[in-house]
């Protein structure tokens, strides 16, 4: 898989760290349990959150992933933050000044609680994404039992994201080589017929591999190359280990 694909990540995964070499399917289930335990620490507390950020903190310092890298993962959570900032505006109940500015208590705490628990997870993706391919990610879905059709339909699609876009891309240019300007309104025209014809040329290329993959033998299932290898107990006591601290932190903050 190309540099595309793994979205620039190409030095992040081919460091030599323990999380690196951790089987996909250890990194996948330590992500899905510390989500599941972020999600039900309590909204009206603080410290477990700096707790949470702790742990992904930690994580991403034995990946070696540079803060930077994090913080640019953060991007794709600003449309998230500026709609959750309505939020102690038109929350009922009791009300505070914030900089002068009259807001709902339980609104800032809603938001809090959003805005925390969707930038720790998000951080946590990043430091998985950071260290593991997106096929690796897809082999570890696969070996916790993950509905085969699911993993099928992602494998494929990482496969062949590249290809669509090649095509659009060489759709694109043969618009302009036309005189197509898409930086003009009234171009929008041609390209939704572009868009169009691209869905049916997908369409069309999917069902061609789709045929040429059954008369090799395929049953319908994840394909071969998402295959991995088991993990050892002590790789699953590792991951255990950190689900089981970040689901002690929200333990105590809802007995506290």
């Amino acid at each position: 898989m190309s540099g595309a694909a793994h979205g620039g990540n190409e030095e992040l995964l081919g460091l030599d760290t323990p999380l690196h070499r951790l089987p996909p399917q250890c990194k996948v289930a330590a992500l899905v349990l510390f989500a599941v335990a972020v999600a039900l620490t309590p909204t009206h507390v603080v410290w477990p959150y700096a707790l949470h950020l702790g742990i992904v903190l930690a994580a991403a310092t034995v990946a070696r992933v540079p803060p930077l890298d994090l913080a640019k993962r953060l991007v794709i959570e600003i449309p998230f933050v500026l709609f959750v900032l309505l939020l102690p505006f038109v929350t009922q109940g009791d009300r505070t000044d914030v900089l002068g500015i009259p807001m709902a208590v339980e609104g800032l705490w809603t938001a809090w609680a959003i805005v925390s628990k969707a930038t720790l997870v998000l951080l946590a993706t990043a430091v998985v994404a950071a260290c593991t391919p997106p096929a690796a990610i897809l082999a570890g879905f696969e070996r916790l039992h993950a509905p085969r059709v699911l993993t099928a339909i992602a494998g494929f699609t990482i496969r062949y994201v590249e290809v669509v876009l090649g095509e659009l891309g060489r759709m694109r240019i043969a618009r302009i080589a036309r005189g197509d300007d898409p930086r003009f309104l009234w171009q929008a025209r041609a390209v939704l017929r572009s868009s169009g014809t691209l869905l049916v040329r997908s369409f069309e290329r999917g069902e061609r591999v789709q045929l040429a993959m059954i008369s090799r033998g395929w049953d319908g299932g994840t394909p071969p190359g998402l295959l991995t290898t088991p993990a050892t107990r002590v790789e699953w006591l590792g991951t255990l280990l950190v689900a089981a601290l970040a689901a002690s932190i929200a333990v105590a903050a809802r007995v506290g």
